[in-house]
């Protein structure tokens, strides 16, 4: 994720690193926390009326994070 400036005790990001970070960071924020904090809602909230593709798949993502939480004993 860093390289050795030189011959200095100095490091730099490279452009990799930087994308893996930023990834990991994104994942955090946006798919993970939102997964947990929704994990603990017993009930869902109303359906859209109209679903898109990307309602599907984050019901999907809930759903096997919640299958994964009971399987790892951390299930609400």
């Amino acid at each position: 994720m860093v390289q050795r400036i030189g011959n200095s005790r100095g490091y730099e990001p490279i452009p990799e690193g930087l994308r893996a970070l930023t990834a990991l960071l994104v994942l955090r924020e946006k798919i993970i926390k939102p997964l947990l904090t929704a994990n603990g809602q017993r009930e869902p909230g109303a359906k859209p009326a109209n679903p898109t593709p990307i309602d599907y798949h984050y019901e999907s993502l809930r759903s096997g994070m919640r299958e994964l939480f009971k399987e790892l004993g951390m299930a609400a």
